[in-house]
Order: C-alpha cells, then structure tokens, then sequence
C-alpha cells in the first residue's frame, strides 16, 4: 500500500492540471502573399482588324518558381484605334511571362507574341507585347501562259520586260469577317521588275515564299498590275489551297488578262467576293 498510494497522488495530480489547462490558441500569420499588377496592351496589325475576334492573355512563370497560370480576356477593338489592353491585378511578384493569342472569326490562331516582365509587391507594370504571324509556309507560284492572253494587244516582249512599276498583291479572302467590307486581307506587295523565269513550256513564272501562313483552308487572289500603264495592264487569279506547317504548300496562279473591271470582279467571283467590295493594297509590316 505504501508503494500504490504514491502512484495514485501523482495520477490525480496530473487529472487536476489537465482539467484546468486551456487549448492551444492558434496565431495566423500576419504575412500577406506579394502581388502586383500588370497592364498589358498589344497593338493589332490595322489591315486585319475586321478579321479578329478575341484576343487572349495568359500569365505565367518565366523563372525557376511555379505559380497557377492566369488567363484573362482583352478588350478588343478599343474605340479610335487597333490597340488591345488589359489590367491584370494580384499576380505574384516575381519573373513573369506574358503571352497573347489572337484568334480570328473562325477561332483559328493568327497572331502570338510574347514578353516578360517583373512583377513587384504593390505596383503595376505596364507591358507591351509584340505579335508575329504564325502559320505554314507557301510558295505561290505566279505563271503568265500565253495561251490565255490576248497577243494582239498584250505581246511577250512587253510581258517579258515589265518595268519596274509593276506590283504583285496577293490577298487572302477571309470568311465571315466581323463586316462584310472587311473580306480581303492583305497578305504581300512586291515589286517584280521584270524578273521571271522562262519555263518548258514558254510561260513565265515568279516564285515568292511566304511564311508563317494560319493554316487550314485558304482562299488566295494574285492580281498584277503595271502602275506604269494607267491601269490598262492587269492579270488575276483566284485560288484555293490547304496549308499546314508540316510541308511547304505550292499555290500556283494561272494569271488572266484583265480588261475590265468587272471582268476583275468575274475572276473574283468564284470565291463569293461581295460585289461592293474593292482591293485595298496594303503593304504588309511583317
């Protein structure tokens, strides 16, 4: 009993410690995550504005950290220009990269761009991001046949020594553009300046490769144009042709005199060109 009645003490000893004791208080952190914020614009190529529908901006970590990706929507067209912009808040401070998509009417990609950025607790960064075209790669192959001009008013000599005021345009037709004036995107300009090849057959032809072409398929007007003779000199060409980025697409126009307008708008019309439309050249900055 003398050994037990020890034992027992203690164990009540430390029933009556339990009973008064108070939980643990649990203190939260007065620490905050740093975040900053961000506003981004990008500025749309001008002749393919009437082609684009949404213009997307995704956040991620351009360092060795990871952070969940934030994607946003931007506000396109803004009134009075082809600017695109967005404020992004709460994004955490660090190496940031920012990259946009521009998709057209069909939800196809036609422009991306990319640009990093540093973000720090409490401020905003402005960023401003550059587009580059994305897509496959075309040859279009523009072929002046003999067979299909009339000699009597058009002869190979003159053909053969275009000055150096003739222009190639070739145009992209675009389906279901947000307006219906907006169909023709501009896709080149070169000067040829009598520069042809002489094939087996006698015709002339002219290579030009164009890159990073969205891909799927195309709608095309090659259209020539000696600036040198009053508008009394031009051949067209409409074509259809599939691009992808594995292989490099050969588009071939078979160039047609053209002595009209409307006989213009009658080699446009097996692409539905609306009649009220007009070819706008514009030189393309990429």
């Amino acid at each position: 009993m003398k050994v037990i009645y020890p034992i027992f003490l203690c164990l009540l000893c430390c029933a009556l410690i339990g009973c008064n004791s108070e939980p643990f208080e649990v203190i939260s952190s007065d620490l905050k995550p740093e975040v900053g914020n961000a506003l981004v614009s990008v500025s749309i190529p001008p002749f393919s504005r009437g082609l684009i529908q949404r213009v997307r901006l995704q956040i991620t970590s351009a360092g060795l950290d990871r952070i969940r990706s934030i994607e946003r929507e931007m506000n396109f067209p803004i009134p009075g220009g082809n600017l695109a912009s967005g404020q992004v808040t709460d994004i955490p401070a660090g190496k940031r990269r920012f990259t946009v998509r521009v998709f057209d009417t069909l939800g196809e990609i036609r422009f991306r761009g990319n640009a990093d950025s540093t973000i720090t607790s409490g401020e905003t960064q402005l960023v401003q991001i550059e587009l580059g075209r994305i897509g496959g790669q075309i040859d279009f192959k523009t072929v002046i046949n003999f067979s299909a001009i009339d000699t009597t008013s058009l002869d190979r000599t003159r053909l053969m020594s275009l000055p150096s005021t003739s222009v190639l345009d070739v145009l992209e037709l675009v389906s279901n553009p947000s307006h219906n004036r907006l169909t023709i995107l501009p896709l080149l300009s070169v000067g040829l300046g009598g520069r042809f090849t002489v094939e087996s057959n006698g015709s002339l032809s002219r290579i030009i490769r164009v890159s990073q072409v969205p891909t799927g398929r195309r709608r095309f007007v090659a259209h020539l144009r000696d600036l040198s003779s009053n508008g009394t000199l031009a051949l067209a060409d409409t074509i259809v042709t599939l691009v992808d980025t594995l292989h490099i697409t050969e588009a071939v126009f078979n160039l047609k005199q053209v002595r009209s307008s409307s006989a213009l708008l009658d080699i446009f019309s097996k692409t539905a060109l609306p009649s009220d439309s007009t070819v706008v050249v514009v030189t393309s900055v990429f």
